[in-house]
């Protein structure tokens, strides 16, 4: 089971970061890391910014969240807070 507060850390450190990074380094399920990006979401530690397909196109045959970059924007790095 993956923490918040690693999560977090994590990111704040790449200051971007996509799912499959994440899913890959944390080894965790991708509903268990979309929910606790949304909590980061909501609570104004990330934005989640959409990218263009590497082929352009928008043939919906890729997931969308696998072009979504998780930023972190926080502006001050207080990384042992929930």
């Amino acid at each position: 089971m993956i923490s918040l507060i690693a999560l977090k850390k994590f990111i704040a450190e790449k200051k971007s970061v996509n799912l499959s990074l994440l899913l890959k380094t944390f080894s965790a399920k991708q509903e268990e890391v979309l929910a606790i990006l949304e909590c980061l979401i909501h609570k104004g530690y990330i934005k989640k910014c959409m990218t263009t397909p590497p082929c352009a196109t928008y043939c919906f045959k890729c997931m969308p969240e696998s072009f979504a970059l998780y930023q972190w924007i926080e502006s001050s790095i207080d990384l042992h807070a929930n």
